[in-house]
């Protein structure tokens, strides 16, 4: 699953209609219609403003209007779309400028779907992972051995950044605090212990679901 991270748009010309494409963040319905409140002020004096939008860690919520356009031509291709490139907490809006000339079901639907994909295809977007957030405090001596083993796993192909730091603390002992991805957190558990001699052991409390926006974290 992705997020947007920024406000996108794009827009295309289709038989002099003009078909204008944003897609915002949201973490609720309520900021979604928020955002199409927004949007229609905006394009005050459009003929349609057709919406999709997917809410949830596991796209829970969704709703899609074709806002006078035929039946199936707006909102639902849209709204396959989102799921289509697996994009949550979000809303697509594309705004219809009525150029003169009838597209017909086919046109319409290639025309809005046309444009809500340049509208993907410029997103900024970031990948949400299921992670699990642990405090532990190892000694100095180990410090060195567990962070050569974070870069290993961080640079390699298949496990590339999946754990990320939050904090450290660099006292008597040092207290670390990370995100491990849930995909690895038992193999690097075991490796942590193996290499601390099983002075440490992590647990799995608190399991955590984020993406990340200018290396900062941000929770769903």
């Amino acid at each position: 699953m992705k997020v947007i991270i920024e406000p996108t748009t794009a827009e295309i010309v289709e038989k002099k209609s003009r078909f204008i494409a944003n897609i915002f963040y949201v973490e609720n319905i309520e900021a979604a219609e928020q955002k199409l409140s927004e949007t229609k002020k905006k394009y005050y004096d459009a003929k349609h403003n057709c919406f999709a939008y997917v809410i949830g860690v596991n796209g829970e919520q969704v709703k899609s209007s074709d806002d006078g356009e035929p039946q199936g031509t707006a909102g639902h291709p849209m709204l396959d779309i989102l799921k289509g490139n697996e994009l949550i907490n979000c809303i697509a809006i594309v705004t219809r400028y009525f150029g003169g000339t009838l597209l017909g079901t086919g046109g319409l639907v290639r025309a809005y779907s046309d444009s809500l994909k340049a509208a993907i295809a410029n997103a900024k977007l970031a990948e949400i992972k299921n992670a699990y957030e642990v405090a532990f405090d190892v000694s100095y001596d180990d410090y060195g051995k567990i962070e050569k083993l974070i870069q290993n796993y961080n640079n390699s192909n298949v496990e590339q950044n999946s754990i990320y730091s939050l904090d450290k603390t660099f006292e008597d002992v040092v207290k670390l605090k990370y995100l491990i991805d849930i995909g690895i957190f038992e193999k690097f558990k075991n490796e942590i212990t193996d290499l601390t001699k099983g002075k440490t052991v992590l647990a799995n409390n608190d399991r955590r679901t984020y993406y990340l926006s200018n290396s900062k974290v941000n929770y769903l």
